[in-house]
């Protein structure tokens, strides 16, 4: 395993889970330094949960006898998920877009994807979460996202604008912020959903613990199933040391580690959340092919 860390001219520091500390590409002005990183890092979990996130959507849009629908992403960033779904983009061509080949003026570089992003799904609004005013803001001026809310839901309720942003939503979804975000911000943005009803579908890093999530949504009727046996990589390890904090992290846990995660990849599991009563159709065989 390459024990390098990614170019940079901040030496590797860690943050309180053992996590490699990437403060300094998360709120950016402009996504260039954040895909520039992250595509070193061989990061690929949005991609790997695509598929899924459809099959979710379609079935529902069935639930509901819509074609409208409104997904909330939560720890959205710049808006990756929103491109993925929404703008039918894969997650090389977004490493492509922002890579050395991007504008080198960040004005220039958002009116190229003003027009990058002006064709979509009309039917699927898609509305970001996340902390990092600076990505939010640029992913809704560019358009990959309908609107955005960086109030951190995990210290301060949400505003009357956060709710009309966030109000109504079918599915919520994250790709790597549970850890970070917790039942505190989830609760919230169940109850703001549609009739208090949305679908929830979180790829969730083995060394976190679901169950409070899990147990807060029981609360409100839901069921959760998690895809047994699926593993999904996230991104590479940037160094042993991170890796031996994952590798402790999950013995904590009771949890045996997955050869991948000891040959040097994070690993994520699918949760999908549904009220019981639309349930009874089995994760395992609404997201099959």
């Amino acid at each position: 395993m390459d024990t390098s860390p990614p170019s940079s001219p901040h030496a590797p520091t860690f943050d309180r889970t053992g996590k490699l500390s990437l403060d300094h590409v998360y709120n950016k002005p402009d996504p260039r330094d954040y895909f520039s990183t992250l595509s070193k890092l061989d990061y690929r979990v949005p991609e790997l949960a695509k598929p899924f996130f459809k099959r979710l959507l379609e079935a529902r849009r069935a639930a509901s006898d819509s074609a409208d629908a409104k997904i909330v992403d939560v720890g959205c960033s710049y808006g990756v998920n929103a491109a993925l779904l929404k703008h039918d983009m894969s997650l090389d061509d977004l490493y492509q877009l922002y890579s050395a080949d991007a504008p080198d003026d960040q004005r220039a570089l958002l009116a190229r994807d003003r027009v990058l992003f002006s064709g979509a799904d009309e039917a699927l609004s898609v509305v970001g979460v996340d902390a990092a005013q600076n990505a939010i803001a640029y992913a809704v001026d560019a358009g990959i996202l309908d609107a955005g809310v960086s109030t951190n839901l995990e210290r301060r309720k949400p505003t009357e604008a956060d709710l009309q942003a966030i109000g109504g939503a079918d599915i919520i979804i994250s790709t790597g912020c549970v850890g970070y975000v917790t039942e505190t911000s989830l609760e919230q943005l169940v109850d703001a959903s549609r009739d208090g009803q949305a679908w929830m579908a979180n790829f969730v890093l083995r060394m976190f613990d679901y169950q409070p999530i899990e147990d807060m949504l029981a609360e409100r009727g839901y069921v959760t199933e998690r895809l047994d046996g699926t593993f999904f990589p996230q991104r590479r390890f940037v160094s042993t040391e991170e890796q031996d904090h994952v590798l402790e992290n999950l013995s904590r846990r009771g949890v045996a580690p997955e050869q991948a995660e000891r040959e040097g990849w994070y690993l994520a599991e699918l949760h999908v959340s549904r009220p019981e009563s639309q349930a009874a159709i089995a994760l395992e065989q609404l997201v099959q092919h």
